[in-house]
């Protein structure tokens, strides 16, 4: 938990944090691993602002928990494998928006789905366009 931004002495390890309630859009996850990126150096320091107090951390990965009305809509399940881009992933728990999750095989492994999700796309965005397109055509993406 960040109540102060700062250096790392101002994180905390807390267990009283309420587990977040799951809104609309949304699926609750319990999450079974966070990634740990170089940004949320800038998060915790407040050199990229957040309200204060917040949970460090942007990706996760686990389970869904609990569903809204619109992630039943969309064909989630209780117990879907789940990696997703939420902040908060460093809790137990993260509430997160359906547009920022995809579903994990059960042939991956969590870790690996997981280091897709900031890693896999910043690789993409930063492949030249042509390049993809090569890529794209001998693959058979």
């Amino acid at each position: 938990m960040v109540r102060e931004t700062g250096d790392a002495s101002v994180l905390s390890y807390e267990t009283n944090v309420p587990k977040p309630s799951c809104g609309p859009g949304q699926a609750l996850v319990r999450n079974e691993y966070a990634g740990i990126n170089f940004i949320d150096t800038y998060h915790r320091s407040g050199l990229y602002k957040r309200e204060l107090p917040f949970v460090l951390g942007q990706e996760g990965g686990g389970l869904i928990e609990e569903l809204s009305e619109e992630a039943r809509d969309a064909g989630w399940n209780l117990g879907d494998r789940v990696v997703h881009m939420s902040f908060g992933s460093y809790a137990e728990y993260t509430a997160a928006n359906l547009s920022q999750m995809v579903a994990v095989p059960n042939d991956i492994d969590m870790t690996t789905a997981l280091a897709c999700m900031v890693q896999g796309l910043t690789a993409h965005i930063w492949l030249p366009q042509r390049t993809r397109e090569l890529f794209n055509q001998t693959s058979g993406v």
